[in-house]
């Protein structure tokens, strides 16, 4: 039934059917904002994530000279955790990754 179709048929109903028609459209109305104010809260938690993936980002580029390591230093550091780094990529490995205490 289309919009019109309704509108057509309102003064066709008892004035009881057409309060109960207005405290219907009343309720949608109050859904329909308290669903608009959830989208909003979902929308500033997506912000507040996206925020903290690129925080997390910025956290895995560490400055090595900021903390007293050299290029040397850091050229050898690279070398000796290479040995491990083909264990440390395998997907079983990846519990690691989830450790809450990190």
């Amino acid at each position: 039934m289309s919009a019109s179709e309704i509108i057509k048929e309102l003064p066709k109903l008892s004035e009881a059917e057409r309060r109960a028609v207005l405290n219907k459209l009343r309720e949608l109305a109050a859904q329909d904002e308290d669903v608009r104010a959830r989208e909003q809260a979902a929308d500033e938690q997506a912000a507040r994530l996206d925020r903290l993936e690129e925080a997390a980002a910025d956290y895995r580029a560490v400055d090595l000279r900021s903390r007293g390591i050299s290029e040397a230093q850091a050229g050898d550091l690279r070398s000796r955790l290479k040995t491990f780094a083909e264990d440390w990529d395998r997907p079983e490995a990846a519990i690691y990754d989830e450790d809450p205490a990190r």
